[in-house]
C-alpha cells in the first residue's frame, strides 16, 4: 500500500473510531440551538464603573444590600466566605461557609443568611453554624441551585439552573439546548422543597415583587425572564 492510502486510511479509522466513542459517550442529547436574538448597538456604560473589593473577592456572584445597616454590602466568594463590606469601604471576611462554588445569597428574618451552593444546594449560614436545608427535591438531586430570595411567609424560592448539569458543567447546558431548569420552594415548616416551576431554559436570578404577587424569573437560556 502506498504510504498516502496508508495515512488516509489511518485518518478515516480515527474519524470512525471517534464518532463511536462520542455516540456511546456524549454527555449531552442537544435539542436545535434557538435562533440568536438581533444584534445590539455597542455601547461603554460600564467602563466608568467603580470596582469594589478588586483584588480581593474570589469571583462574587451575588450582593446583598442592607438599607438598614446604612449600606453594608454583602456577597459570597468562591474561597467559601461570605464577606462584607461596611458603608466606610472596609471589608471583612463575615462569615465561613466553605466550598467553591457559593453564588446566591439573601438574608432570612431570623438574622441568618441563606446561601446557594451549586453543589450542594440550600443554606442556612448562621454565626458558627452552616445548615445545608435542602439538597435534593422530589426525589432528584439539586446539581445547581443559583440564586434564592424568602418571603414574607418564611418561604424559600430559589433556582437550579439545570436538573442534569453541575456548575463544573454549565456549558453542556447550553450546548444541551434543552430547558432541565427549575425554581423551588423551601417550606421551613416541613423542611422540604418542592418543585415550583420547571423546563426553565437555564433557571437564574430570582426575584419577588414588592407586594409579593407574583416572582421572576431569569432564563439565562432564553431570551425573556418567566414570571409565577
Amino acid at each position: 500500500m502506498a504510504p498516502g492510502g496508508f495515512f488516509g486510511t489511518a485518518a478515516v479509522a480515527v474519524v470512525l473510531s471517534l464518532a463511536v466513542h462520542v455516540a456511546f459517550h456524549c454527555p449531552i442529547q442537544p435539542l436545535p440551538s434557538p435562533p440568536s436574538p438581533a444584534r445590539l448597538p455597542p455601547n461603554n456604560l460600564l467602563q466608568g464603573l467603580e470596582k469594589l473589593g478588586e483584588g480581593r473577592l474570589s469571583g462574587p456572584e451575588d450582593v446583598y444590600i442592607d438599607a438598614a445597616a446604612g449600606g453594608t454590602l454583602y456577597t459570597a466568594t468562591r474561597d467559601g466566605w461570605l464577606q462584607r463590606m461596611q458603608p466606610n469601604g472596609s471589608w471583612e471576611q463575615w462569615r465561613f461557609v466553605g466550598g467553591t462554588d457559593l453564588l446566591g445569597i439573601a438574608p432570612s428574618a431570623d438574622g441568618s443568611m441563606l446561601v446557594c451552593d451549586a453543589h450542594k444546594g440550600l443554606l442556612k449560614a448562621e454565626e458558627g453554624r452552616v445548615t445545608i436545608l435542602a439538597s435534593t427535591v422530589e426525589g432528584s438531586t439539586i446539581r445547581f441551585a443559583d440564586a434564592v430570595i424568602e418571603a414574607s411567609d418564611g418561604a424559600v424560592y430559589f433556582s437550579d439552573g439545570s436538573a442534569r448539569f453541575g456548575f463544573g458543567e454549565w456549558f453542556l447546558d447550553y450546548l444541551e439546548a434543552r430547558p432541565t431548569g427549575r425554581l423551588l420552594k423551601y417550606d421551613p415548616g416541613t423542611g422540604k422543597a418542592s418543585v415550583a416551576l420547571d423546563n426553565l431554559a437555564f433557571a437564574n436570578g430570582v426575584a419577588l415583587s414588592r407586594d409579593e404577587a407574583f416572582l421572576v424569573v431569569c432564563e439565562a437560556g432564553s431570551d425573556a425572564p418567566s414570571c409565577g
